[in-house]
């Protein structure tokens, strides 16, 4: 008979019953990991010593068991691309207004520039225009946060959005959390 599930060759279980028994003050002392190493060295060594009348070939490991080649997974067509970033539903003209507003409110603390760098696309790329939306919304300016309209902070999603690859569409963005979670910002990371 082997030992307890995962110390398999281990012909007699005793040397692992105190580790498994609730009722042992030796449960108790588990917690303590000299106490641990030493038990466990000790049980292993009973399990060293255990040996049988068939020899060392009784400790043979099993066979592992292989699939048949039939049996592997089928293959998966590769998903689609996702769609263009032209999708994002901003026009040019609340872009610019977006770039009016940087100037005015963000260049006292901010360059144009750290928004379409590597570090910005790594930590907006699984995020969504409308975690964008929000952080500027909230928490800008520095100076004043919370200050800019709802209007002006989708402005500066627009901008942003633009100067990390997404076309301008004929339509405005609408400052509505609900609709700009909607919108990923995954591809930033491609452009």
């Amino acid at each position: 008979m082997n030992g307890p599930e995962g110390f398999r060759g281990c012909r007699d279980p005793a040397p692992w019953l105190f580790l498994f028994n609730s009722h042992s003050p030796a449960l108790t002392m588990i917690s303590n990991p000299r106490v641990l190493l030493i038990a466990l060295a000790a049980a292993a060594s009973g399990c060293a010593s255990s040996t049988s009348a068939e020899g060392p070939a009784a400790a043979r490991p099993e066979p592992a068991v292989r699939a048949p080649a039939a049996a592997t997974a089928p293959v998966v067509a590769a998903s689609p691309a996702p769609p263009p970033p032209s999708s994002a539903g901003f026009s040019d003209m609340q872009a610019n207004q977006g770039r009016d507003t940087f100037r005015a409110s963000c260049t006292e603390c901010h360059y144009s520039s750290e928004f379409s760098d590597a570090q910005f696309k790594f930590k907006w790329s699984r995020r969504s225009a409308g975690n964008l939306y929000q952080l500027i919304q909230t928490s800008m300016p520095e100076s004043a946060p919370g200050s800019l309209s709802p209007g002006e902070a989708v402005q500066l999603v627009a901008y942003i959005m633009r100067m990390n690859g997404f076309e301008p569409g004929e339509s405005d963005l609408a400052p509505d959390r609900a609709v700009l979670d909607g919108i990923s910002l995954a591809s930033i990371r491609e452009n």
